[in-house]
């Protein structure tokens, strides 16, 4: 991409990009959307954490998975 010249002082001395009123309004539609899966997250997360040892067992996963997957965020390969 070829260097863009200016003469416009705020244009000049700024290097963030414009930002358009229909990006705003979009980051702001997707703002719940993100903050309802992050609270899912944690929501299903405590629920791993605390669950009692034989619920664990029904379903075949090891509390130590459990421990490990809420620490990094992934299962253990």
């Amino acid at each position: 991409m070829p260097a863009q010249f200016t003469n416009d002082s705020l244009v000049a001395t700024t290097n963030v990009a414009p930002v358009s009123g229909a990006s705003i309004w979009r980051w702001l539609v997707l703002l719940p959307r993100k903050w309802a899966h992050t609270h899912k997250v944690a929501r299903d997360t405590e629920m791993l954490r605390h669950a009692p040892r034989e619920r664990l067992e029904d379903i075949g996963i090891a509390r130590s998975d459990i421990d490990f997957a809420c620490e990094h965020g992934h299962a253990p390969r």
